[in-house]
């Protein structure tokens, strides 16, 4: 069964983040003139957009939240694995003693009938416990991931705001951004902000039951 929450890096994207975008005064463009769009470095007030950017992988290697999600999840799959597993070698081990029963002329033909409708019970029960189990599973990681998804965007429309970052956005290799410089890179101070919201973050996704903080960082 694959990992669920490979989907959960994977489906960051939606966590694109515009705090607030200065409005400039639209210049009238000369003949042969390119006028280029100027950057201000964050906390001073030049004008231009202040943007920074992370690494998405970061969120997988070092953010700790995720990781004890991810583990989770894991641990998850692999009790489902491994009872489906089990059922797998029940079945088989019916499958020989009824085989080797028959080789033996223990069984009569007025048994046939009802062994062949005990297989297709069995057949049909794992099938049910690994469509029904599978799919819980499943939904439960994508809730997981949905949530995630949802505080790390909060965190970062903080952390910009903190910051006076009007974009935030992530970067990964291969994606559509070719080229960025590393100037714009908050990727540390942005997991580090992540990391001391944990306990926040996790507030509603792994105890439903619980209530979420809010912390006024200075």
């Amino acid at each position: 069964m694959k990992q669920f929450l490979s989907i959960a890096i994977l489906g960051l994207g939606s966590t694109l983040l515009i705090s607030s975008c200065n409005n400039s005064t639209t210049k009238t463009e000369e003949a042969e003139t390119s006028i280029p769009v100027e950057k201000k470095q964050m906390g001073d007030g030049t004008s231009g957009i202040a943007m920074a950017f992370y690494y998405q992988d970061s969120i997988a290697t070092q953010f700790g939240f995720y990781k004890e999600i991810d583990s989770i999840m894991r641990v998850k799959e692999k009790n489902f694995q491994s009872e489906l597993e089990s059922k797998y070698r029940a079945y088989q081990a019916y499958e020989a003693d009824i085989q080797r029963k028959m080789e033996n002329n223990e069984i009569t033909g007025y048994q046939i009938e009802e062994i062949q409708q005990t297989a297709m019970q069995k057949q049909q029960t794992i099938q049910q416990f690994e469509q029904q189990r599978g799919a819980a599973l499943q939904k439960e990681s994508m809730e997981y991931q949905t949530n995630l998804m949802s505080k790390i965007a909060e965190a970062g429309k903080e952390f910009a705001n903190k910051k006076e970052i009007d974009l935030l956005f992530f970067y990964q290799k291969g994606g559509q951004i070719t080229f960025i410089n590393n100037a714009f890179d908050v990727t540390d101070e942005f997991i580090a902000f992540l990391n001391k919201r944990e306990d926040d973050l996790m507030s509603g996704v792994i105890n439903d039951d619980s209530t979420e903080s809010e912390t006024d960082e200075k």
